[in-house]
């Protein structure tokens, strides 16, 4: 009896409560007419609180229309209260630029939250099947799944429940013939351009005649792949901790901690990582994790892979940085000098004064960092800049030996997504200082110097709190 079948189904995956109210969607099919009357024969036993809601989409004129006063008939004659309202999807879609099917799912989920909302409903109950169990699986297999695409369509997710996630459509007809229940008939469910109806009426008939109960096979495997996924993400969540550090809208991998992993793990690792990154777009499909996991494997510090989602993964020494790919605009701010001058694209203030030997750099005070130069050995304009290909300097205390700028972030260690904020002191020709790090040993101060130069660089954050 399918009624009873219903209710192991939602003591199984702990759907109702004795008191719920729940929101049911009755598009007027034969399942969601199944799924009201079967839900309307268990809610006294289970003391629930029941309110139909339907939404005509706008896509068929006077037959959705009549699809609506169905329903509310249909409401009406079970004594439970209806909300039944209208929405132009066609619209939605439109001006959204999505098909007609995933502007539908965005508009009627929004719908039935509100009415949950509105009625104080716990649960909104839908009316998905064991069918469209079997067909998710094939069109997920089909298309390319890891273990929770193939796990199908959840019993449970959030307040949304399927009652009839374990009954058969010919399961439902029978209910509904023994019932005297009528139901209307959505001529879209047949049209052979939608995957779901083409896997429906072609695939699975051909499958029946190897497995004639093809339709619970698929929905048995959906319940094994499902265990199977929580058992994983149970384990996920204990390595994230030690894995995976959130900080802003990038994500830390710890190297070491990540390739210790099993491999299913790792995937699941990095796809976490990429949804706690806050980039909208689609995930990574497999050759694109692949890709990404080799990468992790063999790449050296300094090297980055750029992602389609939007995010680009570099390797820093001993970790991995996931975040969103960056366009650094060049920065070049001529100097005041003597004077104060803003450099708001790097959120610094460059303060420079021209003084005697004898005078010597000022006492400690509010600034990041402060250097002293030789005035006469500067060609002015002096400029507060970020790198450029191909810059070189003199660091001090090298013998005067020339070093890439390149190469010397990479021998001090410093990320590349930060080597573009790194400011540069520098004339038209030279980097007299790479600011807060080292000076070119040209500049500096000697026995012949007659005047000084002393550059101070704060925050503008905090030269606006003082």
């Amino acid at each position: 009896m399918l009624v009873q079948k219903v209710k192991r189904t939602i003591g199984k995956y702990g759907m109702l409560a004795p008191g719920d109210g729940v929101v049911v969607a009755v598009s007027g099919g034969p399942d969601s007419v199944c799924l009201l009357s079967v839900l309307a024969g268990l809610a006294r036993d289970l003391a629930l609180s029941l309110h139909v809601a339907h939404l005509d989409h706008c896509f068929r004129g006077e037959e959705s229309a009549g699809e609506a006063r169905f329903v509310r008939d249909l409401a009406r004659s079970l004594g439970i209260p209806a909300t039944i309202e209208q929405a132009d999807v066609p619209r939605y879609c439109a001006e959204q630029g999505l098909s007609a099917q995933a502007g539908a799912r965005e508009v009627r989920y929004r719908f039935l939250e509100r009415i949950a909302r509105e009625t104080g409903a716990r649960r909104i109950a839908l009316g998905h099947t064991a069918n469209d169990q079997a067909e998710t699986v094939i069109m997920r297999l089909i298309r390319g799944a890891g273990l929770a695409g193939l796990s199908g369509i959840r019993p449970v997710r959030g307040a949304v429940i399927r009652p009839l996630i374990d009954a058969t459509r010919s399961e439902i007809l029978v209910h509904l013939a023994e019932h005297g229940l009528d139901h209307v008939d959505d001529p879209s469910n047949r049209k052979p351009v939608y995957a779901r109806n083409r896997i429906r009426g072609e695939v699975i008939p051909v499958l029946e005649r190897f497995n004639p109960r093809i339709v619970e096979t698929l929905a048995a495997q959906a319940r094994l792949f499902l265990a199977e996924d929580e058992a994983l993400e149970a384990g996920l969540a204990a390595v994230l901790p030690a894995t995976v550090q959130a900080t802003g809208d990038a994500v830390r991998i710890d190297r070491t901690a990540f390739l210790g992993l099993p491999a299913g793990l790792q995937k699941r690792v990095l796809r976490r990582s990429v949804e706690g990154a806050a980039v909208r777009g689609p995930a990574l499909s497999a050759v694109q994790t692949d890709e990404a996991l080799e990468f992790i494997r063999t790449a050296a510090s300094g090297r980055r892979l750029d992602l389609p989602c939007g995010l680009s993964l570099e390797r820093e020494y001993g970790s991995f940085l996931l975040q969103p790919r960056r366009a650094v605009r060049p920065v070049s701010v001529p100097l005041n000098l003597p004077g104060t001058t803003r450099v708001p694209l790097l959120d610094l203030e460059v303060e420079t004064a021209v003084t005697g030997p004898s005078a010597g750099a000022p006492g400690p005070g509010n600034y990041l960092w402060q250097a002293v130069f030789d005035y006469d050995t500067i060609t002015l304009p002096l400029h507060l800049r970020n790198r450029r290909p191909g810059d070189a300097f003199l660091p001090a205390g090298m013998g005067g030996l020339s070093k890439k700028l390149q190469d010397y972030f990479v021998d001090t260690k410093v990320p590349r997504m930060q080597r573009d904020l790194v400011p540069l002191l520098a004339t038209e020709q030279d980097i007299v200082w790479v600011v807060g790090m080292r000076t070119d040993g040209r500049f500096l101060p000697g026995p012949g110097t007659t005047k000084l130069l002393v550059v101070t660089v704060r925050s503008s954050d905090v030269r606006r709190q003082t």
